[in-house]
């Protein structure tokens, strides 16, 4: 077990197995991150070999899990939105609002009418759209589009699902 501050027992090691140049320290494990490492504990205890893909998207938005298969995640800003679209894979679902400025959320596992309407209403909420009121989802998966309503669920509804 490496101990204290200090790199030399690192670069010993590094050295030991072979790298010529090992980066520099980086700052902080992602994994002493509180909501970080409930995330990751998440995945592992639901996916036995999770890819690189799956790691990603622990670093970003709110996590909702639904069952042991189906997870939503819903971008916080421009710049999750659109990390979300780029780590979309093929068989996954985009939520996005139509009439109101808001996330996208990306749903991976169990597409079922009712996960489809809950990730609606939960990216609803996290929408501008104005206290109360409903408006329309936009969806794809893969090539296809379609529309349905959506409104804000209430806080008892989707806290149940945040991981």
């Amino acid at each position: 077990m490496i101990r204290g501050r200090t790199r030399k027992e690192q670069l010993k090691m590094a050295e030991e197995f072979g790298f010529v140049d090992p980066p520099n320290a980086g700052g902080g494990c992602l994994l002493t991150d509180p909501r970080f490492a409930i995330r990751a504990k998440d995945l592992f205890r639901h996916k036995e070999t999770p890819t690189t893909n799956d790691i990603d998207l622990l670093k970003i938005g709110r996590h909702f899990r639904f069952d042991d298969t189906t997870k939503l995640i819903v971008g916080r800003n421009k710049d999750e939105n659109e990390m979300l679209k780029a780590l979309a894979l093929p068989g996954d679902t985009l939520f996005e609002t139509k009439d109101h400025m808001g996330p996208i959320s990306l749903l991976r596992g169990d597409d079922s009418q009712n996960n489809l309407k809950v990730s609606s209403d939960i990216t609803f909420r996290y929408s501008d759209a104005p206290k109360g009121s409903t408006g329309t989802m936009m969806i794809q998966k893969n090539d296809t589009h379609s529309e349905i309503p959506a409104g804000a669920i209430s806080e008892q509804d989707y806290l149940k699902f945040m991981i």
